[in-house]
């Protein structure tokens, strides 16, 4: 009698990791009050240090002057998408009607006007109408919309006052070895710095994609998730993605602190910096150490989160119709210039989120297809390119800026190598090959795109 075959380690692995896992009520509850509960412990760490934490900031947001208003328009985006169609005009009227009568008394009385109030007293009132008077699939899709929404708004003030907490921890910082470092690719930093300083076009046009990052991530979430109410999550998305980068990312703040050249080298803020050279001239270092920065800067350049949630917006809009895809490669580009341009961080920082999102991405990417033994490969690589960066420009600052061209492909290499990773991990038919009598057989689609170049 011939006996079945058990199925190895990474095929019970895979086959595990590829059902879909539906949380239910309980489930939903319980990452209710996980989330409730690390906010809460932020707010300790923060009254400790004495600043202020997210709670205190959110009251702030819901009766005072609420500030990052492009985060609270995203959260609005990304709720009137995913909610059931019959509420989404209702919601919006209440919004706009909230916006208007707190803007009313601030032009009374003499303030500018902003946005946020009417948009999270809108989005906590829809919640609660939902609980209370909605049932069955109306309610658990309001529910879950709300919930995306608020968490824009929720996770910007938790990062603000972890920035100011990654002040407060390191005293020194590393932007000398970073600058060094980033010699070896030929300062880019101060090559585009002083191309967007010279265009003030350039600079409103960039500035406008940096600030309203979170928008362009809600306008993805809309070509990936309109159909929600209808049809369901799928079960990957932009959202999963872009709160991952913004929970993991903040660490690397202190193990790697660095405040970027325009604070550093330049003039972001008066007196707080050591030289003001950005962008016209580079510093004069031939030895780097960790030097005392001014306590009040964050901490936020390693690696460029911006850089990371643009590269997520690339990653997530080539997946969708030609539209999606031209803008995300758009968003992408802007990106890069500003953060460069506008000098808040060097290339290394840039290459640092690329890497870092494209590890994170290979991990929840294709998760019908579980964590084959190429995934984990991938993630494992990701992770030893991501240090590898950040040691060779803790330690061989130096050597890479005086090597020449190996110094920018030792920096270069790994990043790309780690891109045609992703790409087979995203698409792993590339790597299949076809039994046929005759011999082995490129897949189809390489062998057309072979034919053609």
């Amino acid at each position: 009698m011939l006996h079945q075959a058990q199925p190895g380690f990474f095929d019970r692995v895979r086959r595990l990791t590829s059902r879909r896992v539906e949380l239910g009520v309980r489930g939903w509850w319980a990452v209710v009050l996980v989330l409730v509960a690390f906010v809460v412990v932020i707010q300790c760490v923060a009254l400790v240090y004495g600043i202020r934490g997210p709670v205190d900031l959110l009251a702030h947001d819901f009766v005072g002057r609420p500030g990052i208003g492009e985060i609270k328009m995203a959260g609005l985006l990304l709720a009137l998408v995913c909610m059931p169609a019959r509420l989404r005009w209702w919601m919006l009227g209440g919004v706009v009607l909230l916006e208007g009568v707190w803007n009313l008394q601030r032009l009374i009385v003499g303030d500018p006007a902003t946005v946020g109030n009417g948009i999270l007293f809108g989005l906590v009132g829809t919640g609660l109408y939902a609980f209370w008077r909605l049932r069955g699939d109306d309610k658990s899709a309001t529910l879950k919309a709300v919930g995306l929404g608020l968490m824009m708004p929720i996770m910007g003030r938790v990062g603000d006052a972890w920035l100011v907490l990654s002040a407060k921890a390191n005293a020194k910082v590393l932007d000398e070895y970073v600058e060094v470092a980033d010699r070896a690719l030929g300062s880019p930093s101060w090559v585009i710095g002083r191309i967007v300083s010279d265009s003030a076009a350039l600079t409103e046009v960039l500035s406008k994609v940096y600030v309203y990052l979170p928008v362009g991530a809600a306008i993805i979430a809309f070509f990936q998730l309109r159909h929600v109410a209808r049809e369901g999550f799928p079960r990957h998305h932009i959202v999963r993605t872009f709160l991952v980068i913004g929970m993991v990312g903040p660490i690397i703040y202190f193990i790697f602190p660095v405040v970027g050249p325009t604070y550093a080298f330049g003039h972001e803020q008066l007196g707080s910096g050591w030289v003001d050279v950005w962008p016209w001239v580079t510093p004069d270092i031939t030895e780097p150490v960790a030097a005392y920065f001014n306590q009040g800067i964050a901490r936020n350049c390693m690696p460029s989160l911006h850089t990371a949630w643009a590269t997520c917006i690339l990653l997530h809009g080539l997946r969708g119709s030609t539209a999606s895809k031209i803008f995300g490669s758009v968003w992408f580009v802007c990106t890069i210039a500003a953060t460069l341009g506008f000098g808040f961080h060097y290339a290394i920082d840039i290459l640092a989120g690329i890497v870092f999102t494209l590890t994170l991405e290979a991990a929840l990417t294709r998760p019908e297809l579980g964590w084959t033994r190429l995934r984990m490969g991938v993630v494992g690589a990701g992770a030893v390119v991501f240090a590898g960066l950040l040691l060779v420009t803790r330690l061989a600052a130096v050597p890479l800026s005086t090597s020449g061209a190996g110094g920018a492909v030792l920096l270069l290499a790994p990043v790309l190598m780690m891109a045609v990773a992703f790409l087979f991990v995203e698409r792993p038919e590339l790597l299949s090959v076809g039994q046929r009598p005759g011999g082995p057989t490129m897949p189809p689609r390489l062998f057309r795109e072979r034919s053609r170049a």
